[in-house]
């Protein structure tokens, strides 16, 4: 574990699990951390910094990167993306049942979510959707008539 303690090493491997993390979460905002880690590993390699600096250069990278991208690609004036666009009204297909007190998932865009329903129906496993919220990373379907159009 001698490797470690070389602070270049240590955190290039923090922003390498960041970012390999990011696949796995919804959303953009882990890899930013990884950016984060891997700027502080090249300031690592050509001076030597404290831990309190490199620290320090770790959250404001990370999360004025983060800022800079948010505010940069946010078409919302008041600050909060507008993502209901992209989902309500779009269809889904259930990946595991979904029951009214029963959440299951059920994939959109290529991407498994978390899913529930008001509806009284069993939304079973490869049954068509409509999404009619979305709360986070939770969508609220209703079951569809097949003959509908699908815009998956």
């Amino acid at each position: 574990m001698e490797i470690l303690k070389d602070p270049v090493i240590l955190w290039f491997l923090i922003g390498l699990f960041c970012v390999i993390a990011e696949f796995f979460a919804p959303g953009v905002i882990i890899v930013f951390f990884g950016v984060g880690a891997w700027v502080v590993s090249l300031l690592c390699l050509g001076m030597e910094l404290g831990a309190p600096y490199q620290i320090t250069v770790f959250i404001v990278v990370s999360i004025g990167s983060l800022m800079l991208l948010r505010r940069r690609f946010n078409p919302e004036p008041d600050g909060s993306p507008d993502l209901t666009d992209d989902f309500i009204g779009r269809t889904a297909v259930v990946l595991e049942p979904v029951q009214r007190g029963r959440p299951g998932r059920v994939t959109f865009k290529g991407a498994a979510w978390k899913a529930e329903t008001t509806s009284e129906a069993l939304l079973e496993k490869g049954r068509y959707v409509s999404i009619v919220r979305q709360e986070s990373i939770v969508l609220f379907v209703e079951p569809i008539q097949e003959q509908e159009n699908r815009r998956v």
